[in-house]
């Protein structure tokens, strides 16, 4: 008598359908914050069990332009941090990665990641992305430094 012995193994997260849902319930609310007197963020969309805000542009005199993000940017909300250079050329953003991992319907665990970005505002485009000096500031000489003083950005 041949016996076979089929075993099914599942690589990845197990998502519920419930936390799934919750991830994904982003919808349209206009958030714009303003930088000064011609340049504001706009977010479009909101996340509201997650509270991060999605879909950034940046209003230059009125022009709406789309942020261009890179692929490890993509996915990430905000909880609306911004911190404009001197110069208005360059804006610190707040980027926020979160979701549930090793799901199930009885267990789930809401991971974070906190990173930031530097917007060039003219391009619209990522410059720089950074996860351990993003609790810096502008110098006078428009330069990202650390807290620790070291100079991030120029």
């Amino acid at each position: 008598m041949l016996m076979i012995l089929i075993i099914f193994v599942t690589c990845g997260n197990v998502v519920s359908q419930k936390h799934h849902d919750v991830q994904n319930k982003t919808a349209k609310k206009d958030t714009i914050i303003t930088l000064n007197d011609t340049l504001s963020l706009y977010y479009a969309s909101y996340n509201s069990p997650m509270k991060l805000w999605y879909n950034l542009h940046i209003i230059n005199k009125k022009k709406k332009i789309k942020v261009g993000k890179g692929s490890e940017f993509k996915g990430t909300g905000s909880e609306l941090f911004s911190s404009l250079s001197p110069n208005a050329k360059y804006v610190v953003v707040d980027g926020i990665i979160k979701e549930y991992v090793h799901e199930s319907d009885k267990d789930s665990t809401l991971h974070e990641n906190y990173t930031c970005a530097i917007i060039d505002i003219k391009k619209a485009k990522i410059v720089k992305q950074m996860q351990q000096d993003c609790d810096g500031s502008w110098n006078k000489k428009n330069q990202w430094v650390s807290s620790g003083g070291k100079v991030v950005f120029k």
